[in-house]
């Protein structure tokens, strides 16, 4: 039977619908939420609470975006706290899917750029999350180190060690060297974890027949890989064993390919 292929043509225009919405509903969420977020930055002993709050927030985004989730291995987010949380990156939504995932306490490291943003730059800027200006040789180690001091507090850090989203995304980009770097420093696990059809839900929002469509958010978080024991002459291969276990689901369902690389960047 020949399969009929609806044209991207076709379907663009809802997707730029789909997209508006989702800004419309983005602005009118967070005039209703950044009075209690504003409150709870203000100081550090009360950032536990503006989490709290970041976390129903992205729950309500996600339910109006008419967004499921369906979460394989939750268990594992008890097993190992504090940990490295890593995870691929798909989408502009990967940011507010991760926290209806990972809903203890943890500092998410994101690009110096996120701080200029309207909503998510202000936990930036009050310091409950954590920015990387990797064009700063001095600047990134000193967010590197915040991150440490972090997991010494007993904190999970989240990050994207792809450091972007990828041009041929949902295919995964070789993996940047700080996450590892941390793990191996204070011994703390890794949690890999894999966002699976993120890029569905939206890819780059500023290509007029890029997809955006609702849908199932579907994660995988996988059994946590212990760093106790291991030194940075470990770095190299931690790194690959992390990236094969979040590539593997992509692979099995033909959305990535399986790669080697040679020589990697930091």
């Amino acid at each position: 039977m020949r399969q009929t292929v609806i044209s991207p043509y076709f379907l663009a225009p809802f997707w730029y619908i789909y997209r508006i919405y989702m800004v419309i509903v983005f602005f009118v969420v967070w005039v209703i939420f950044y009075p209690f977020v504003h409150f709870n930055l203000n100081k550090k002993e009360r950032h536990p609470r503006a989490f709290k709050v970041k976390v129903l927030w992205c729950r309500v985004l996600s339910s109006l975006f008419f967004v499921r989730f369906k979460i394989h291995g939750k268990e594992h987010l008890k097993d190992c706290y504090p940990y490295i949380a890593c995870i691929n990156h798909q989408s502009y939504l990967d940011i507010i899917f991760m926290f209806p995932v990972l809903t203890d306490y943890f500092k998410f490291m994101g690009k110096s750029e996120l701080r200029k943003w309207l909503m998510v730059g202000v936990f930036f800027r009050k310091g409950m999350d954590i920015s990387v200006n990797r064009e700063n040789a001095k600047e990134a180690r000193v967010s590197l180190d915040e991150a440490m001091e972090a997991l010494d507090e007993g904190i999970a850090v989240a990050i994207f060690p792809e450091g972007m989203i990828p041009e041929d995304s949902p295919q995964l980009k070789r993996f940047k060297n700080g996450a590892f770097k941390m793990a191996l420093t204070k011994q703390v696990p890794i949690l890999p974890i894999t966002f699976l059809y993120n890029h569905e839900r939206m890819a780059n929002p500023y290509r007029f027949l890029s997809k955006a469509s609702p849908g199932t958010c579907e994660v995988i978080v996988h059994p946590p890989i212990y760093t106790t024991g291991m030194d940075m002459l470990d770095l190299s291969p931690l790194r690959e064993k992390v990236y094969e276990v979040i590539n593997t689901p992509l692979v099995e369902r033909g959305l990535s390919q399986s790669r080697k690389f040679e020589r990697y960047e930091d």
